[in-house]
């Protein structure tokens, strides 16, 4: 079995407060537990052995982490890897663009939960102008593709759809639809009533724009991506709950302290700290040669079982977007 995405997480620290993301009680990593950027280079680097290509840059909010744009630049370095995105809520992307621009980032992932000013404060306590700037600004500097991530809550944001349809066309971002998943219970106050199936967002878009046609998106991942008809818009479907896509897996996640956790659907992970810091490199390379084989039993035992992201205790703004 073979890596070839690596999404990592280097703090759990974010600007924002999204109630089904960051619980108020929740206490943060200490700094010298979190992995230094030359440590997660290093990962990064020995991984490309078993087929790691493409990695993503998440948080929390990871522009909140000092001078972000050094592991950017140090993962730039390795020959091996084609593709370094980010996912960032976008707040103070306007200051920091360019310098991630310089320093070799390739993409961007922007989150917003809805267009609507007075909502998106209620969601998230931060200010959707400020988000909307970032994207201008991302955009002069040449970042494309630039994806916008929604996460859908019924009876929240739902009715927004065609309304993000029209800001991915007005801006000339592609627009990903997500359904809403149950991470953090005990933590997060989540009910099933809150999904939404995107097979009726689909529908809705469709009702109005026509039919849409499957299409590919660079670093699409799980989504299923659609080309909006008499348009260059892109529309992508995240569905981990109606229609979950475990099979094939190859993702991996790296928590900011240092765990490889190879599920969202599980507690399961694999401390990689300690290796990192005082092994070898033939150690690192034996602690990534059991890293393939746990993924490949998890991802056998997800299919055949009724794990649910329930299962799933952390939090995502500890675990990585």
């Amino acid at each position: 079995m073979e890596i070839s995405y690596l999404r990592i997480s280097v703090t759990d620290k974010c600007n924002l407060k999204c109630f089904y993301c960051r619980p108020d009680n929740m206490d943060y990593i200490p700094h010298q537990e979190i992995l230094r950027y030359e440590e997660i280079a290093k990962l990064v680097k020995a991984m490309t052995k078993y087929g790691l290509k493409k990695v993503r840059i998440t948080g929390g909010e990871p522009l909140v982490r000092p001078q972000i744009e050094n592991l950017v630049y140090l993962l730039k370095q390795i020959p091996q890897i084609e593709d370094i995105g980010m996912t960032t809520n976008g707040i103070t992307l306007a200051q920091h663009a360019e310098k991630l621009k310089k320093s070799g980032l390739n993409r961007l992932n922007i989150s917003i939960d809805s267009l609507k000013p007075d909502l998106f404060y209620q969601i998230t306590k931060g200010r959707l102008e400020d988000v909307l700037e970032g994207i201008k600004v991302s955009k002069k500097l040449g970042f494309d593709p630039i994806k916008v991530n929604a996460v859908i809550i019924k009876g929240l944001n739902d009715n927004e759809a065609l309304d993000f349809v029209e800001f991915g066309i007005e801006y000339g971002v592609e627009v990903r639809f997500i359904e809403m998943m149950p991470l953090g219970q005990g933590y997060i106050k989540w009910e099933e009533e809150m999904v939404k199936p995107l097979d009726e967002i689909k529908q809705k878009i469709e009702e109005k724009y026509g039919r849409l046609l499957p299409s590919f998106s660079i670093g699409s991942g799980a989504a299923k991506v659609y080309q909006l008809p008499k348009y260059k818009t892109k529309i992508g479907f995240i569905t981990p709950i109606s229609n979950p896509f475990c099979d094939g897996c190859s993702k991996l996640r790296l928590t900011a302290e240092g765990s490889i956790k190879l599920c969202l659907r599980t507690d399961e992970e694999i401390p990689v700290k300690e290796v990192l810091r005082n092994g070898s490199e033939e150690d690192l390379d034996k602690f990534l040669q059991k890293v393939l084989i746990e993924k490949e039993l998890s991802n056998m035992k997800i299919q055949k079982s009724n794990y649910s992201f329930s299962d799933c205790a952390r939090v995502m703004t500890s675990i990585g977007g």
